[in-house]
């Protein structure tokens, strides 16, 4: 069948259809060709036009041109999914690691041509040496030649004409900073190779997971992650609860001295804003992490310790004090204890 044959079939659509076709994406284009060829061939099949010769005849290019079209996913080679574990520190930080899998790679015999060296080669009958197939509005690669324009009668031993043989593949790859569990990198033609005239595949680097309170890439002892969030539990007196102070916890910069407010609570959380994994397309370029306390009550006090105690719990049941007198014996009666307490300690 000759391009112009096919040129008439589908000048007649190829106003009404270049009209969508400019906002589709790859996928959608080959999907939207289907469909429009299976349109043309209803409206010609022989069943719905008895007696007429024309449609016939045009029913006939369509499938011959579908069967073109049809074979232009074989100039892909097929894409290899891995899974990678990362510790959290290169999760956090970014690394580069080396992997190997299972993967067709190039033959050695042929380097990848699918035929010996000095093979005697022609012009491709069906695209004429192009490399491609045109019938308006679609081009594709000819399925015949693999888009290369020219054909081989001889074939390698090694490979047997495919270009490619089963092998190892080591690829070094780059992991950005901030990545989370459940994410996948895409490495594009680092899969399995192609072969003669086919485009290689790619590899998809699945990252696995380890489930610790929170989704996260590996469990820390130190850390643990929300997204691009990171908490870390800091164990503090009872003195320092009551007092304040400061206590060193750490970051993923490194160790801080953080301040420890007065009165905090048991679990309670202090944010230092931006000390989080960095995060990928947002205006905030960083999370935060956030610091929950654990206080550390004494298991043993002395008899002035207990006196002291002991009054404050019954300021605690008295009635018929003010909210704000009430407040000020307690905070007094809490700095007798935590100062005593801390004399102790020192002792």
């Amino acid at each position: 069948m000759g391009r112009f044959g096919w040129l008439g079939l589908f000048c007649t659509v190829t106003t009404f259809f270049m009209g969508s076709l400019l906002i589709l994406q790859p996928w959608e284009y080959h999907q939207q060709r289907g469909i429009f060829m299976l349109q043309l061939a209803k409206k010609f099949h022989p069943d719905a036009n008895k007696n007429n010769p024309y449609a016939k005849r045009k029913f006939q290019e369509i499938r011959d041109a579908y069967e073109i079209f049809e074979h232009e996913t074989e100039n892909f080679a097929t894409d290899i999914q891995v899974e990678l574990s990362l510790s959290f520190s290169e999760a956090a930080k970014g690394c580069t690691k080396h992997l190997s899998f299972d993967a067709y790679i190039p033959c050695d015999s042929c380097y990848g041509r699918g035929h010996p060296v000095d093979a005697k080669t022609k012009v491709c009958p069906i695209c004429k040496g192009i490399g491609r197939v045109t019938i308006p509005p679609f081009t594709s690669t000819c399925s015949s030649c693999k888009g290369l324009g020219r054909i081989v009668k001889e074939h390698c031993t090694t490979c047997r004409g495919s270009g490619v043989v089963e092998g190892v593949k080591d690829v070094e790859v780059v992991i950005p900073a901030g990545v989370d569990s459940g994410d996948t990198i895409h490495v594009p033609k680092v899969g399995n190779a192609g072969g003669r005239g086919v485009e290689p595949g790619n590899l998809y680097i699945k990252l696995k997971a380890q489930l610790y309170l929170f989704h996260s890439v590996a469990k820390d002892r130190t850390f643990v992650r929300d997204g691009a969030d990171v908490y870390v539990e800091s164990s503090i007196s009872f003195t320092q609860a009551i007092l304040g102070g400061t206590v060193e916890v750490p970051t993923l910069s490194g160790k801080m001295q953080l301040k420890i407010p007065k009165g905090v609570q048991p679990g309670q959380l202090l944010v230092l804003r931006g000390k989080g994994l960095p995060k990928h397309g947002l205006l905030v370029d960083h999370g935060d992490q956030y610091v929950r306390f654990r206080i550390n009550f004494p298991t043993a006090i002395n008899e002035r310790q207990r006196a002291i105690l002991e009054e404050f719990a019954k300021e605690e049941i008295v009635h018929d004090s003010s909210t704000s007198g009430e407040g000020n014996c307690q905070g007094k009666i809490l700095k007798i204890v935590a100062w005593d307490y801390y004399n102790q300690e020192l002792k």
